[in-house]
């Protein structure tokens, strides 16, 4: 069988890409490594307990944003809540709470910083984060790679767009200047940390454009009930409903051009033709499966690792027997300190709801916490060495954990695991555990992102390493561009 597409990976993006080309009729394969999709927002299964293996929140779910605009294409109702407060953000034994509407978010961070400017620099972050979500919604051609897409991007509506173009290459930094904000040692270190999460980057080099988006996902955080996989599968139920063929357990080893077709090889040596590939992988991962031209060409456009980064992450579950839920799902902890063999001074925190029976049973709360950490770290090292770094990590932030959730910290915690990048590498085979994309930088910014489109006919990619990047709306804004491209080549 010769497929129209071959879909490799069944993260967000790979999934997003599959459903809506066989929706639209084609033949598509999806080739899974693992047992399950969701790619970097899968899960694990610990006696019933669910456990996130990487992302934890949604966002984009507001009328005409990417999320929601998937889900209503795909005739899809996730069960999800919107949540107020976003989440909370605990400095020591004071909280910042992150409330959904702007006036109450601009009047707690007045309160909790004493700071003149912070309505402005609210306004504007909110502000602009409307007007990008309204010109990407009208623009499918983005970023343009041809003389024909520069034309569609050339129309009288995108003249609104134009303004937002110096924030492109203009850092936070000068922005919190502008309002004030740049020399308050505490103000400073919230801003670069909710920037870590979102842009992968810091206020000096984040760009002003996509950290708005950033700064205010918070205003619209859903959580998923179950965890971020279970919209994941639905999105795969629908594409098998659209006559979509899903293969788990086939990791692929080669992709190989033979008479204008690709073959597509596995590890268990099982071999699949189709007329195109959309890889769902980083490109940081390509090389090894291409040769020739194509190898050479995914090694000059891989981007640079040393500004990337990996993940250490905690799982484990609480039974508890507390009367009330917590006041929100997700958390962020500052350790103004740090972290051992960890360059974030914050985590985030997801505890699981008392009604989300879909991860844990009633009375027992799923918990999941991350924070960046360089690969460098962790690999290179003894055997000995390594677990020695990875108890002491772990160790410290749950002790920080008991200490921001006293309510929490008398109760038995179980499935305690520990995992770094080598972790990540070794059950979602990203390079080096690489994740959350490549940083969002003014050296490095969004135009000068690789698109999803190859000089190859016919071979495309999708995913975080390529524009538009990070997190889970990204690559599904990414996936259906790539999509709208491929179908009107027909």
């Amino acid at each position: 069988m010769i497929y129209d597409n071959i879909v490799i990976g069944a993260g967000y993006g790979g999934l997003t890409a599959a459903a809506l080309l066989a929706k639209a009729g084609q033949k598509v394969l999806l080739l899974e490594a693992h047992t399950v999709p969701g790619g970097c927002a899968s899960f694990y299964n610990r006696k019933g307990i669910l456990f996130d293996s990487g992302a934890t929140t949604l966002s984009g779910m507001a009328e005409g944003q990417p999320m929601n605009k998937l889900f209503r294409e795909l005739e899809i109702e996730p069960r999800v809540i919107k949540l107020d407060p976003g989440m909370i953000i605990k400095f020591g034994d004071r909280e910042l709470v992150r409330h959904s509407n702007l006036e109450q978010w601009i009047i707690e961070c007045e309160r909790f910083f004493g700071l003149k400017g912070i309505r402005g620099f609210w306004e504007l972050v909110h502000s602009i984060d409307k007007k990008v979500y309204k010109l990407i919604a009208n623009n499918k051609r983005i970023p343009p790679v041809s003389a024909g897409d520069l034309l569609s991007l050339a129309k009288p509506s995108n003249l609104k767009g134009l303004p937002l173009l110096p924030y492109l290459f203009k850092p936070v930094e000068s922005v919190l200047k502008k309002f004030g904000l740049g020399d308050d040692p505490l103000f400073r270190s919230f801003i670069d940390e909710q920037l870590l999460i979102t842009t992968q980057n810091t206020a000096d080099d984040a760009p002003f454009l996509t950290a708005a988006m950033g700064l205010a996902y918070p205003a619209q955080t859903y959580y998923p009930y179950g965890g971020l996989f279970f919209p994941a599968k639905q999105i795969e139920k629908r594409f098998r409903e659209f006559g979509g063929e899903v293969k788990y357990k086939k990791k692929v080893t080669a992709i190989r051009q033979e008479k204008g077709r690709y073959k597509i090889v596995t590890d268990d040596g099982s071999e699949y033709l189709c007329s195109g590939v959309i890889t769902n992988i980083p490109l940081w991962n390509l090389p090894a499966l291409t040769e020739g031209e194509f190898k050479e060409y995914f090694i000059k456009v891989s981007p640079k690792q040393d500004g990337a980064w990996g993940a250490f992450m905690i799982n484990f579950a609480i039974k508890h027997n507390l009367r009330e839920d917590l006041k929100s799902v997700y958390w962020q902890i500052h350790v103004p300190e740090g972290v051992p063999y960890c360059e974030s001074k914050s985590f985030f925190v997801t505890i699981s709801p008392e009604d989300d029976t879909q991860k844990a049973p009633k009375g027992v709360k799923s918990v999941t916490i991350s924070l960046h950490t360089k690969p460098e770290n962790w690999y290179g090292l003894t055997e000995e060495e390594y677990s020695r770094r990875k108890n002491k990590t772990g160790s410290f932030i749950v002790q920080k954990f008991d200490q921001a959730f006293p309510m929490l910290a008398g109760y038995e915690k179980s499935h305690v695991e520990f995992g770094t990048p080598v972790t990540f590498e070794k059950y979602t085979g990203r390079f080096r555990g690489l994740v959350g994309g490549v940083p969002h930088s003014v050296k490095n910014n969004l135009l000068k992102m690789n698109s999803g489109v190859t000089p190859f006919k016919n071979f495309y990619n999708t995913g975080d390493t390529v524009f538009p990047g990070q997190g889970t709306v990204a690559v599904t804004i990414g996936a259906s561009n790539l999509v709208t491209r491929i179908l009107d080549k027909k």
